[in-house]
């Protein structure tokens, strides 16, 4: 089936390109192209389809991020994801957003809250999960705590509740995290421990059309690694959608390079080292900050 789907002439290439951005905001760049043509190559072999024109017609009709649209973009997105990336967001994380946040609502009755954006296989949600839990047992604390993760893929968002990783994914796991957090299945695999992952709620969710999605009043938005697929007007339409998400003191955590410029009225860019993130204000900081 391969053979016979011949390469994209520019004309569809284009075509496709338009949909696939118009539809799930994703931006094709030139030089990944040939890298869309091969992830719709391969998921048209898949479904025996050797007309592009056909396949075309059928994502241009379907509305929403139904399961084809699910399966391709699973093809087009690249999951480039470990436990424990970017150790300084993670830094941030346990030496000053967590103390902050048990500083502040110690009788809080919801818990710390948290949502990992573009979550892919899981590694992220998992990673925040093992790093929270020690550092709430560490100072004493009582609170619990809950992530949402989100991902546009259905089929990643599988693999990530499974929680079931090999012996090379696992490499960037240490051996008190392992021992504490996660079962040795035996054959080179492990899992997430159940304690663990209950306290993960994984859904899918194409962030443009987020408007409906029930979360707010978060402590914690983390979202490295998924702006990079949108162009600039639409990474600032979904910051400053997530921005109203957050509580009171709530911190969004970015890629270092996703937009650096960001700037909003009701919040305060954090300084720690090789980060970027940004707290919302406290309610009465904010009101007097607006009314100066």
């Amino acid at each position: 089936m391969a053979d016979r789907v011949p390469d994209l002439d520019d004309l569809r290439m284009q075509l496709w390109v338009d949909l696939v951005e118009q539809h799930t905001g994703i931006v094709i760049q030139a030089e990944r192209r040939a890298f869309l043509g091969a992830g719709l190559r391969g998921r048209m072999q898949q479904l025996g389809v050797a007309d592009y024109d056909s396949y075309y017609r059928r994502l241009a009709g379907e509305r929403g991020v139904s399961e084809e649209w699910s399966k391709l973009v699973d093809r087009l997105t690249v999951h480039e994801t470990s436990f424990f990336r970017h150790a300084p967001s993670l830094q941030l994380l346990t030496d000053e957003i967590l103390p902050a946040y048990v500083a502040r609502n110690r009788a809080k009755a919801t818990g710390f809250q948290a949502w990992s954006l573009g979550c892919s296989t899981g590694e992220e949600p998992y990673t925040l999960a093992m790093l929270i839990r020690r550092y709430l047992d560490s100072v004493g604390s009582d609170q619990l705590f809950g992530i949402t993760a989100t991902d546009i893929s259905r089929p990643t968002l599988q693999s990530a509740r499974d929680g079931i990783y090999s012996e090379r994914r696992m490499a960037g796991v240490a051996e008190d995290f392992r021992a504490r957090f996660c079962t040795d299945l035996g054959e080179g695999r492990w899992q997430i421990a159940d304690s663990l992952r209950r306290r993960i709620c994984f859904a899918q969710l194409d962030i443009l059309n987020a408007r409906g999605f029930p979360l707010h009043d978060l402590d914690l938005i983390y979202c490295q690694n998924m702006l990079i697929y949108f162009p600039r007007y639409q990474r600032l339409q979904i910051l400053e959608s997530l921005a109203q998400r957050l509580a009171p003191g709530g911190v969004m955590v970015l890629g270092p390079g996703d937009l650096p410029c960001w700037a909003h009225s009701d919040f305060e860019r954090i300084r720690f080292e090789g980060t970027l993130a940004f707290r919302r204000q406290m309610d009465d900081t904010a009101s007097v900050k607006g009314t100066q």
